[in-house]
């Protein structure tokens, strides 16, 4: 098993940016565009029990996958669980925490699993570390700019 974390502060409430990653849209949007992310048929607003299916684009294929919000804390937490997809596991925390100053720390906190066999040699947990940390720079600088001037 393999642990990705990645935080970014904003000059917003955890309800701004909780409201905001509640919205399928939304996080299609702030995604680097080379991941093509598509949610097919998404509802407009997540809950407990949604299920997530997506396109991705990852390691040079087009895959389709899914994901089940299994926890939503108000302002607190968005959890989501791998149903189907590239990896054994994948687990994905969203954290909402304030700071001394009112800003919100967002933090993302990824438990995940690399594939064994022939495909675990293309996708080592190096590989999708280093694609975690590119993805999350790149929402996170759309965070701050689509929220700090809220």
């Amino acid at each position: 098993m393999a642990l990705f974390e990645a935080k970014v502060t904003l000059p917003c409430t955890p309800q701004q940016v909780f409201d905001f990653l509640l919205r399928p849209t939304n996080v299609a949007e702030i995604s680097p565009p080379s991941l093509g992310l598509c949610f097919l048929d998404p509802p407009e607003v997540i809950a407990k029990g949604t299920r997530l299916k997506f396109r991705i684009q990852g390691f040079g294929q087009i895959r389709e996958g899914e994901h089940e919000i299994v926890e939503v804390l108000p302002h607190t937490q968005i959890t989501e669980n791998q149903v189907r997809g590239l990896l054994p596991r994948w687990v994905h925390d969203h954290l909402f925490t304030t700071n001394d100053d009112g800003e919100t720390i967002v933090t993302d906190r990824i438990d995940f699993e690399p594939p064994g066999g022939v495909l675990g040699l293309l996708v080592t947990k190096n590989r999708v570390l280093d694609q975690l940390e590119e993805a999350f720079d790149h929402r996170h600088v759309q965070l701050l700019k689509r929220l700090a001037t809220q």
